[in-house]
């Protein structure tokens, strides 16, 4: 089959501070249709410290915390009050809207890496009832089949007659990736997909490039799979998704397809119509 080539790529530096790296939006890189949203980072030592990220709204998106190492302790507007542990993710398919907040540790050896990502949900799902779905490890299909040295985690999406857990209000793939020193890793993609990857630990090469902690090549539409090598050890996050192609307004937690759906999407929160939470911290 053939790879898919480069068709723009991007980078993105640690915040001071945080060391959070946001690959998009941004002036170069919008989005790349479902996705709209990436905050992640590389491993890093919290210690005992943690993260608190207070109550938020979202309306007509998939607020998605991909945890790599570490804890999430999630609650929200809907009742749920759950803990998510390394390997593990929530998604929270905010529908009509939804309050959360997240509560961010590290494992027992105080190492967090998580990605939050953001996914677009068509017009017509916009609306429905939100819902949240927490995910442990041990239901996460792994795959090693796909490259020498390699270990493919599939939350959403088909590959290899194994299907993520994630509930699919939109069509994607999404997988963490892992590549030793000196492996590769070859993953079919649908051919009418956006496709891209972000590196989340690491160096991997893609079409002669090396890529490092933030970058995010997005693919042309021209081949069946997407392959990566590594020769010193790295990790991706595998981000495939059939295009929504609608217009998108985008403003805070909210993402529907007008300025006036946001304009009501803020006046529903306000006045509480999308329920309320009180901070745990």
């Amino acid at each position: 089959m053939t790879n898919r080539t480069i068709k723009s790529l991007t980078g993105a530096k640690p915040q001071p501070g945080s060391g959070i790296l946001h690959p998009f939006p941004t002036k170069e890189l919008p989005a790349i249709d479902p996705f709209v949203f990436l905050d992640t980072g590389t491993p890093r030592n919290l210690g005992s410290q943690e993260i608190y990220v207070g109550p938020h709204p979202h309306r007509g998106v998939q607020a998605v915390s991909l945890l790599f190492s570490g804890l999430i302790m999630h609650r929200d507007s809907l009742g749920n009050d759950r803990t998510v542990i390394s390997g593990g993710m929530q998604w929270l398919v905010s529908g009509s809207g939804a309050l959360h907040e997240e509560v961010l540790k590290g494992d027992n050896q105080g190492v967090f890496h998580m990605a939050q990502l953001w996914i677009n949900m068509p017009a017509k799902f916009k609306m429905n009832p939100p819902e949240h779905h927490a995910v442990t490890a041990d239901t996460i299909p792994e795959l090693s089949s796909l490259g020498q040295g390699s270990l493919v985690r599939l939350y959403a999406g088909d590959l290899e007659s194994q299907s993520g857990p994630a509930p699919m209000p939109t069509q994607v793939l999404v997988a963490h990736v892992t590549i030793a020193a000196g492996g590769r890793v070859s993953i079919p993609v649908p051919v009418a997909w956006n496709a891209a990857f972000t590196v989340v630990a690491g160096t991997v090469t893609n079409n002669g490039h090396t890529l490092e902690g933030g970058d995010t090549p997005v693919f042309h539409h021209d081949g069946k799979t997407i392959s990566v090598t590594s020769e010193t050890g790295g990790e991706l996050l595998l981000m495939c998704g059939e295009p929504i192609g609608e217009q998108v307004a985008m403003h805070d937690g909210f993402v529907m397809n007008t300025a006036e759906e946001i304009t009501t999407a803020f006046d529903d929160y306000k006045s509480g119509r999308m329920g309320y939470l009180i901070a745990s911290r």
